[in-house]
């Protein structure tokens, strides 16, 4: 799950072994880099040559992954050429079904919210500059 980069000596060895065992696993291992370069680096564009690859490729663990985005194709590739992202957003929502999960059939509403709200300002990030902190 690492950038090859990321590991360390002996995993980067054990990771160059399995790879040379497999010819499956090197062409699945191609994709996702390159996929993950796209998405790392906004290259929307590249996205309809990758799934082109991908569904090629008889070896590929990941076609069916490629096929499913064409579905949406116009949106995926936006996705991955934009910076605007919703994770601040996802992660609030996280934040909200957990709370919710750890007080099912212990607390109402009022609780609910008081224990979100408290946890959305303990994330909030923290500057120098927020007039009400002084």
């Amino acid at each position: 799950m690492s950038h090859p980069d990321h590991l360390r000596d002996d995993d980067q060895l054990r990771l160059k072994t399995l790879l040379a065992r497999s010819p499956e696993l090197t062409a699945a291992t191609t994709h996702v880099r390159t996929f993950a370069t796209i998405m790392t680096n906004r290259e929307g564009d590249r996205l309809r040559g990758w799934i082109a690859d991908a569904c090629a490729d008889q070896q590929c663990v990941p076609a069916a992954f490629a096929a499913g985005l064409i579905t949406d194709l116009d949106a995926a590739v936006f996705g991955m050429s934009t910076e605007w992202s919703s994770g601040p957003v996802e992660g609030r929502v996280n934040d909200l079904k957990a709370l919710k999960r750890s007080m099912f059939g212990r607390a109402k509403l009022p609780l609910l919210r008081k224990r979100l709200l408290l946890t959305a300002a303990s994330r909030r990030p923290q500057t120098m500059t927020d007039p009400q902190r002084g």
